[in-house]
Order: C-alpha cells, then structure tokens, then sequence
C-alpha cells in the first residue's frame, strides 16, 4: 500500500510539473504576442501624429498614400503582424474615407485618437 501511494504522489508531481511548464510556455507566448501588438500600435501613433500635424494640407490624398506607405513600410521591416489586425483595418477606413473626399479630417483625427488610446 505504501509504495502504491508513493508511485501515485510521483506521477501526480510529475503531472503538475507538466502542466505548469506548459502554462508558463503559454503566459511567455501570450506576453510576447501582446508586446508585438503594443509595437504596432506605437509605430501607428507615430505615423497617424505626422498626419494629423499636417491634416490641413492641400494635397491630402497623397499626404495620407504616403504616410500609410511609410508605415506599411515600418511593420514589414519590423516583421511585425499585419494580416487581419485592428491598426491595419483603421488605416485602411482613414484612407477609404479620404478618397471618397467626405469628412477627411475628422477620419485623420479619429485615426489618431484611436492610435493615441490603444498606444497608452
């Protein structure tokens, strides 16, 4: 009986072990998702502060083209996620409301306080 309940508490410590390595394999994964998503954020504030600096252009159209290139740019040389996230789909609704030419400055202001939220 004595060595049934010693093999049972070993394989028991054996499982726990298991199992807390694999949810600390998880909290590091998670973490560092959560870093990269933070990145991204930031480098959309620095990009959408730029664009909000100089949101009385004339030139708008092309300002905004340019500035997403730019960041677009930052994210693939960062190697940072891009494929169906909230920073690329923010950006896109900015530059789909300046090309239809209705409410070009508020679409940039809201942009930037979106970026300005998610980044603090």
């Amino acid at each position: 009986m004595n060595i049934y309940l010693k093999r049972n508490h070993y394989i028991f410590l054996k499982m726990v072990v298991a199992n807390t390595l694999e949810k600390d394999k998880r909290r590091t994964d998670s973490y560092h998702k959560k870093c990269l998503h933070d990145e991204c954020w930031k480098a959309s504030l620095k990009y959408s502060s730029q664009l909000n600096k100089n949101s009385k252009s004339n030139d708008l159209d092309n300002l905004c083209h340019s500035i997403y290139g730019q960041y677009i740019n930052e994210l693939q040389s960062r190697r940072l996620p891009m494929k169906n996230k909230n920073y690329i789909q923010i950006w896109s609704t900015m530059l789909n409301s300046v090309k239809r030419g209705n409410h070009t400055q508020m679409a940039i202001k809201l942009l930037y306080q979106t970026s300005l939220q998610r980044s603090a």
